[in-house]
């Protein structure tokens, strides 16, 4: 009661005068000091229930973990894991799992964490990799955050709450491209070489391009790309800019052949001017409709024309 009414001071003068502690009054203290970010006071009261001879349970090495959490201590949160893992009498749950996946992601060693994850003897669940991917986006990290989040979206596709987590990674990383095809989610960034088909991708752009440059007379407008390169090399990026790949994987996918389905993309930067050309003429020789989100507003291309009125 003392503990849930903030009153850890007199919580802890009425312990210390208990006759007989058992391991459930001893987990209570454990888990008071964790709420308040004592970790290293916590560590030391597991330290002296060990020493009045009372074994802890799987409740108190989660309370412990849990302290340790709160407050980064992850060295003492390794050690007493292992103690767990190598137990003779207790094992560790999936929630003792989570907490240290949790430990780890908050010090910032995400692969150490992912590891963790892909070693547990039970099946993980779907809250576990989403701690992982909280900590992917607090600690910026796209790489890793990409490998979880497409495990996310097989295990639990249906979930809004992990395109959500997904999309604010790369929208801080200001890197993401967003598309989705029979109910299955795709993300691209600038020059992006990840995704399997990347290698058709560019060859159907590149063949897309050579047409409109033939019919519609279309060049790429190299102000629109990096200005820190060469000519060339400017000029060649423009091709990989992320909703171009977006739009590339689509039409391969066979997205023209759906007569009156538009093609839809969402963006998180200003779509740029290069591109909105680009997107336009592709609308007029595939006679196909485009939908593309960016930062400010809708786009929609349709024969060679944008509902912004280029002017956006």
């Amino acid at each position: 009661m003392y503990l849930k009414c903030g009153l850890i001071e007199e919580a802890k003068t009425l312990f210390d005068v208990m006759l007989e502690k058992n391991v459930i009054s001893w987990t209570v203290m454990i888990i008071g000091y964790g709420k308040y970010g004592l970790g290293r006071e916590a560590v030391e009261l597991f330290k002296k229930m060990h020493m009045d001879r009372i074994e802890p349970d799987e409740v108190s090495y989660l309370a412990l973990l849990t302290a340790c959490s709160h407050s980064g201590l992850v060295q003492e949160s390794e050690e007493y894991f292992s103690k767990l893992c190598n137990s003779n009498c207790l094992k560790p749950s999936v929630e003792h799992y989570a907490c240290m996946v949790d430990i780890l992601g908050r010090a910032g060693r995400l692969r150490e964490a992912k590891v963790v994850i892909e070693n547990m003897p039970v099946k993980p669940n779907v809250g576990i990799w989403q701690t992982l991917l909280g900590a992917c986006r607090v600690h910026k990290n796209v790489e890793i955050g990409r490998e979880v989040g497409e495990i996310l979206l097989k295990l639990d596709g249906n979930n809004p709450v992990n395109y959500v987590m997904m999309s604010n990674i790369f929208a801080d990383a200001r890197l993401w491209e967003e598309l989705e095809i029979d109910k299955k989610m795709h993300f691209f960034y600038n020059r992006d070489e990840t995704h399997p088909l990347t290698k058709a991708i560019h060859e159907f752009l590149y063949k897309m391009e050579k047409k409109m440059k033939y019919e519609l007379g279309y060049t790429r407008e190299v102000s629109f790309s990096l200005h820190d390169v060469e000519d060339e090399t400017r000029d060649e990026s423009l091709r990989f800019h992320s909703e171009k790949l977006a739009i590339g994987l689509a039409l391969l996918s066979g997205a023209d052949e759906i007569e009156g389905k538009p093609i839809r993309v969402f963006k998180n930067l200003r779509v740029c001017g290069d591109c909105h050309e680009y997107i336009k003429g592709l609308s007029k020789i595939l006679k196909k409709i485009f939908l593309v989100r960016d930062a400010n507003r809708f786009h929609k291309f349709e024969n060679g024309t944008c509902s912004c009125r280029d002017y956006w």
